[in-house]
């Protein structure tokens, strides 16, 4: 009996502690931001590795599953992560800005049907659009 109750609360500490290292596997406390060599890097419409982007479009536009990793700098320097996936059907959006010390800190998830580019002489951009947040057409990425 007691081997069966230490099973089951070990089995109850793991499954709680899957759920739990999920939401914070990409934040460890202390610890500066650094993007990956492929993600995506908007420093204020500066933007590095525009083409890594360029591709994942392409793909959302020929149906074909892409993933991109967007990182966006706060005035103060400080990292939103913005995790575009697409399965061949919808978009899933995550956006992270727990490491902006003067946000919301908070993460938001949702799905959109679209996105669209909308080039310009000012700023072109790239918009999430059909989203399952009617209110919230996201721009993903801007540049001048």
């Amino acid at each position: 009996m007691k081997k069966l109750m230490v099973a089951g609360l070990f089995l109850v500490m793991l499954v709680g502690g899957c759920d739990e290292a999920g939401d914070k596997a990409e934040i460890e406390v202390g610890k500066p931001f650094a993007p990956a060599s492929d993600d995506v890097v908007n420093r204020h419409g500066k933007i590095e590795n525009l083409d890594q982007f360029e591709a994942f479009f392409e793909n959302v536009q020929n149906d074909k599953k892409a993933h991109i990793r967007i990182v966006s700098y706060t005035i103060e320097g400080d990292p939103i992560l913005h995790d575009l996936e697409y399965d061949g059907d919808v978009i899933h959006s995550f956006e992270d800005s727990r490491r902006d010390a003067y946000g919301s800190g908070e993460t938001v998830k949702m799905k959109c049907r679209k996105i669209e580019f909308t080039p310009s002489d000012r700023q072109s951009e790239y918009n999430l659009k059909e989203c399952n947040k009617k209110e919230y057409n996201k721009t993903v990425l801007w540049y001048e």
